[in-house]
């Protein structure tokens, strides 16, 4: 899906017919490439995934405390692949 894809998706959901003109469809790239620049790395992911975990085990809310581990977890399969394992070895740890 592209970008203008994505905003029709959103204008329809919202009643909108009109296609956006093009100058609305690169003043969301500019937002988005701003949003992009407070995105975590994979290694800084990997930090700092213990903690986050430990926080969803212990019924804390981390995607509240932690959004952009989330975000990233949401969107990066890798990070999320980790992300699950390292839960999975936690909760079974717990129940021995």
């Amino acid at each position: 899906m592209n970008i203008r894809d994505l905003i029709n998706r959103i204008r329809a959901s919202l009643g909108l017919k009109r296609e956006p003109p093009n100058e609305a469809v690169l003043g969301f790239l500019r937002v988005l490439e701003h949003v992009r620049a407070e995105e975590l790395t994979c290694d800084e992911i990997f930090a700092a995934l213990d903690e986050y975990v430990e926080r969803e085990i212990d019924q804390k809310d981390a995607a509240r405390l932690m959004p952009l581990i989330r975000e990233h977890l949401d969107l990066c399969p890798e990070c999320c692949e980790e992300y699950e394992t390292l839960l999975h070895v936690i909760e079974e740890t717990e129940k021995k």
